[in-house]
């Protein structure tokens, strides 16, 4: 019998269609994230020490699904990466799990598109002796002459913010007004290898809401080449985990692990079956 997942209470919470609609109505999500902004809960993990501040209602339930569900379990499977890329990276707590799971000095690229959360990356880099670069800008966004850009919708929910426009059927209603702005569009090929020049990467984690398909597909060659293990997110209003197979098996990755998946999406991790460069 598989184990019982670990789901949170800000998890099952989340599921509650009617309980998004309230906290919006009563004004609780806006006031809750005006408090939080000036007075952050700050949170140290317990085997590496690794320092994390968080600054929003969305912000406690990603500390919920990173660090106590069973979401990101699977990077136990993966050792001790030297070398990271983080697509999507929000506040930039994924190099901090990676040393958590025994990663002494990881060393890495992180991308966002919403500026404030660049930020918030950079502070936890700087924080926590982490050597790797943020960049702001769109991946999956096909990136083309220099100084490109894209919309990219700002959700309320700061962990939630997409490349795609929000619809009517998106699972989670959302509390507030979307903003949209103009994004460079940036290929992590290409800021790879400017930066870190012949060296593999360790372990790719891919969460761009919804835009994980169109990045796999048009990095596919340098994702095939260089990456060690892939971890990455499926939201089930763009796809399934039977379409993300279809798409990263032919270029050589297995699937290892399901990290966490119920109706609305989940975590995989994969492991490239080819030789990859060292990290």
């Amino acid at each position: 019998m598989p184990p019982t997942p670990r789901r949170g209470l800000l998890y099952r919470l989340g599921r509650w269609r009617w309980l998004h609609r309230a906290v919006h109505g009563l004004g609780i999500y806006r006031m809750a994230n005006w408090g939080m902004r000036r007075l952050p809960r700050m949170r140290r993990l317990p085997r590496s020490g690794a320092r994390l501040r968080i600054r929003s209602v969305a912000g406690l339930a990603l500390a919920e699904e990173m660090l106590e569900g069973d979401a990101y379990a699977c990077l136990a499977r993966i050792g001790t990466p030297a070398t990271f890329i983080d697509l999507g990276c929000n506040a930039g707590w994924f190099p901090c799990l990676l040393r958590e799971h025994g990663s002494a000095a990881p060393v890495g690229l992180l991308i966002d598109a919403d500026p404030a959360m660049v930020e918030e990356a950079r502070w936890h880099m700087a924080a926590n002796a982490i050597d790797a670069r943020c960049l702001w800008g769109a991946v999956g966004a096909r990136a083309g002459e220099p100084g490109a850009t894209t919309a990219f919708h700002l959700n309320p929910a700061d962990t939630s913010s997409s490349l795609l426009p929000f619809t009517p059927d998106h699972p989670f209603p959302i509390k507030g007004r979307v903003r949209t702005i103009e994004v460079p569009t940036l290929t992590v090929a290409e800021e790879w290898r400017r930066l870190f020049e012949g060296r593999g990467v360790d372990v790719l984690k891919v969460d761009v809401e919804g835009a994980e398909f169109a990045f796999l597909r048009e990095e596919g060659p340098f994702i095939a080449a260089v990456v060690r293990h892939l971890v990455c997110e499926w939201h089930a209003w763009h796809g399934s985990l039977a379409d993300l197979r279809a798409v990263v098996e032919p270029l050589g990755f297995a699937l290892v692990e399901v990290g966490q998946e119920d109706a609305n999406g989940g975590v995989a991790l994969f492991r490239n079956t080819r030789a990859v460069p060292a990290a």
